[in-house]
């Protein structure tokens, strides 16, 4: 699936008139994410407001059955920086974000977790990172930063896998599966999209080296989630991540 190429069928939830192209489009793919999008409003808008950049917000949902897009469209229904894309069908992680990606307005991408295990705060820090580097990627590493509150087995698998990527394409890169990466658009676009689930972020990371994209990392947190159940399923994961080592990336 190439990544300007949204497949399936979907519906925009919201006026979208931003007046100028924003300078960074977060893309948030999201499934029944109900409780972390009522706080929304001051945990992810609010910071934002703040940020020292103009951004529009695209939520991506891959077929909520708890009311997650109403829910941010209530929020935001007078932000004309924000956008529900909402699916008639259940979507894949890839699908989410490659349809969000087809209408996003930014000259960099940042992809971003919609249980905000990373702080909205530190796009700030990505960014300034890739303006000043010329960065075509700018990685946020909770391996230069900190891990809390994920647990002793999700922390170990995360290092484990991490590290088989680093000794597979690129050791003097840490952070392969977080989704947390800013991408400057016009190269995000020129990357196919093969996986479906979740090991899409290592893949993307894997393509940018493989093209001898510029790639940069930070320090950032990644926190645990504290509301919601996670959508990563373990064993299909690993097995997925395995697979990118084998075969590698085109």
């Amino acid at each position: 699936m190439m990544a300007n190429d949204p497949h399936g069928s979907w519906t925009d939830g919201g006026d979208f008139r931003t007046k100028r192209a924003p300078e960074v489009s977060v893309i948030i793919p999201c499934l029944n994410e109900a409780l972390n999008a009522a706080l929304y409003e001051e945990t992810l808008f609010t910071p934002l407001a703040a940020a020292p950049f103009d951004s529009e917000v695209i939520f991506s949902d891959g077929g909520s059955s708890d009311g997650t897009p109403e829910i941010i469209e209530r929020l935001s229904a007078r932000k004309t920086e924000v956008r529900v894309l909402r699916s008639e069908n259940n979507t894949c992680f890839a699908e989410s974000i490659a349809r969000a990606l087809a209408v996003s307005k930014g000259e960099y991408i940042v992809l971003f977790e919609a249980d905000l295990s990373f702080a909205p705060g530190d796009i700030s820090k990505l960014l300034a990172a890739a303006k000043a580097g010329n960065y075509d990627c700018v990685c946020g590493s909770p391996f230069l930063g900190s891990f809390e509150g994920l647990g002793f087995t999700r922390e170990a698998l995360t290092r484990f896998a991490n590290l088989l990527l680093r000794l597979r394409f690129d050791g003097s890169v840490t952070s392969y599966t977080q989704i947390f990466k800013l991408f400057r658009a016009d190269s995000l676009r020129t990357l196919d999209f093969e996986s479906k689930g979740f090991s899409l972020d290592a893949e993307l990371l894997a393509k940018c080296l493989s093209r001898g994209f510029r790639i940069n990392e930070v320090p950032v947190i990644m926190k645990g989630r504290e509301l919601g159940d996670s959508k990563l399923n373990v064993v299909p994961e690993i097995l997925n991540c395995l697979g990118l080592i084998l075969k590698g990336v085109r």
